[in-house]
């Protein structure tokens, strides 16, 4: 990959490589030194990554590098491990951002309270399982690249996907969730 293709790169998928580290973090400190430390080492790579074509889907598996080193990088952080425990954050650090229709607030209210009851339970997950749900979920990358970025076979990812899924569902339901 050329400096202009990954201009190029980090202009198509820079603001969705930086939201999957808002959903890795849970706080906009780490998530942009996250996201910068990511993007950093890809750079320094760039021999390393692959890029053939100019269309913009020729830049999806070089985002899905990317998005491998941020999770790696936040495995090896013992600053993450240790931020991972608290479980209040304070609503204007936070990168989740909270949409609804202004018409309704009773579903907006419960939309949101859904929405944060599943980033605390995906938060909570044993770090395998929350990497791999972050990764198909936020970033909407494919069972084959999960497993590419993180070397694991596709059929480990589907694994935790599922294990990922079946504690999510038990939790919310012990929660009083319903058809979620």
């Amino acid at each position: 990959m050329t400096q202009l293709q990954f201009e190029r790169l980090i202009q198509l998928h820079g603001d969705s490589i930086y939201g999957f580290c808002c959903h890795l973090t849970g706080r906009v400190a780490e998530a942009e030194d996250l996201y910068h430390d990511s993007v950093l080492k890809a750079f320094s790579k760039l021999r390393k990554i692959k890029c053939e074509g100019e269309d913009d889907g020729a830049y999806l598996s070089a985002r899905n590098y990317i998005i491998g080193i941020a999770v790696r990088l936040a495995r090896s952080s013992s600053r993450r491990l240790a931020d991972r425990s608290r479980v209040g954050h304070d609503e204007n650090e936070t990168c989740l951002t909270r949409t609804g229709s202004p018409e309704d607030i009773e579903r907006d209210t419960e939309r949101r309270e859904l929405s944060e009851q599943i980033r605390r339970t995906v938060s909570a997950l044993p770090e395998k399982l929350r990497s791999v749900t972050y990764m198909f979920y936020y970033a909407d990358m494919s069972i084959a690249d999960i497993g590419a970025a993180l070397h694991i076979p596709s059929g480990t990812v589907k694994s935790r996907l599922s294990r990922s899924r079946d504690i999510i569902r038990k939790e919310l339901e012990e929660k009083g969730y319903e058809n979620y």
